[in-house]
């Protein structure tokens, strides 16, 4: 099957190669030079621009970050609209709000071509493994046709209805993982505040009520080796919970802790933290409180 990919980021470069490796030919469109330069020289072909892309491939897949680029690739005057096949299928793998995905479908759709909403959850680790948890909204004929891409990519994949039930899923999963990650940097900064050793608090932690795997992704990876560098931005998990605000507000749903959450985050990338890992959301309650968790 010939794909071609953009979104050559965190998760977008991993998964390339995943497809790569599993025998696909790949073309690639990308601002990121180091990422196609890398991706050419291990088998795929290049292209500068989506709709130049989308005029040779099978399967269309982006990765990009916000609604409005989702909509830019897809529809926009240098997407994949501008040029593609009838037969061509277009798979979003950003985490945008429903609303965006369905007038991505309803546009691609009146042209004859397929869509699928599909984010992926599991982080860089797991595309550069092809493990991901993949949440698939988009016709059965089209999720049919999707099958060789998605199963390279993913572990799990499920299919969760019509367009938009894909990032609707991944959106519940996101307000979670977004809120607890604010939840356990309070519970480690007042834990150490009141003279606890931060590892032995973790070490309780995990095999008690409060295990998870935000536990274990936040504490021993992020907060305890002062480890900030991004496999997640913290600019993305605001994003990301604008897009459940957007989300909440069309169901008439109220939405207070990752909305409260979301201010902490927003604090963290106001004293300059946005492009570091959404874990980063510790440090202003530590500068707040007087403490360092883990090693100075």
């Amino acid at each position: 099957m010939r794909i071609g990919f953009t979104g050559l980021g965190f998760m977008g470069t991993p998964m390339a190669r995943t497809l790569l490796r599993a025998g696909h030919d790949l073309v690639v469109c990308s601002r990121n030079e180091a990422a196609v330069a890398e991706l050419v020289r291990d088998g795929a072909a290049m292209e500068s621009s989506v709709s130049a892309m989308a005029a040779q491939v099978d399967v269309l897949c982006s990765c990009r970050v916000t609604p409005e680029q989702s909509l830019d690739v897809f529809t926009g005057p240098e997407g994949a609209l501008a040029s593609a096949r009838g037969d061509l299928l277009c798979i979003d793998f950003s985490t945008v709000d429903p609303g965006t995905s369905r007038r991505i479908g309803e546009t691609l759709g009146a042209a004859g071509l397929g869509f699928l909403d599909a984010p992926v959850s599991g982080g860089p680790a797991a595309a550069a493994a092809g493990t991901l948890s993949i949440m698939v909204g988009g016709p059965q004929a089209d999720f049919e046709r999707a099958r060789p891409v998605l199963e390279a990519l993913g572990k799990s994949v499920f299919h969760m209805g019509e367009v938009g039930a894909g990032v609707s899923t991944k959106l519940c999963n996101n307000l979670i993982t977004g809120t607890l990650h604010v939840l356990l940097a309070e519970a480690m900064v007042l834990g150490t505040k009141a003279g606890i050793d931060p590892r032995r608090l973790y070490e309780v932690l995990r095999v008690s009520s409060a295990r998870g795997n935000t536990l274990e992704r936040a504490v021993p990876n992020h907060f305890l080796p002062r480890n900030f560098e991004p496999a997640s931005a913290l600019t993305t998990i605001i994003k990301d919970l604008d897009c459940v605000a957007a989300m909440a507000k069309d169901l008439g749903v109220r939405m207070l802790l990752p909305t409260l959450a979301q201010q902490c985050f927003v604090e963290a990338a106001g004293l300059g933290h946005g492009a570091d890992d959404l874990s980063a959301v510790i440090l202003p309650m530590e500068r707040i409180a007087g403490v360092k968790v883990g090693p100075a």
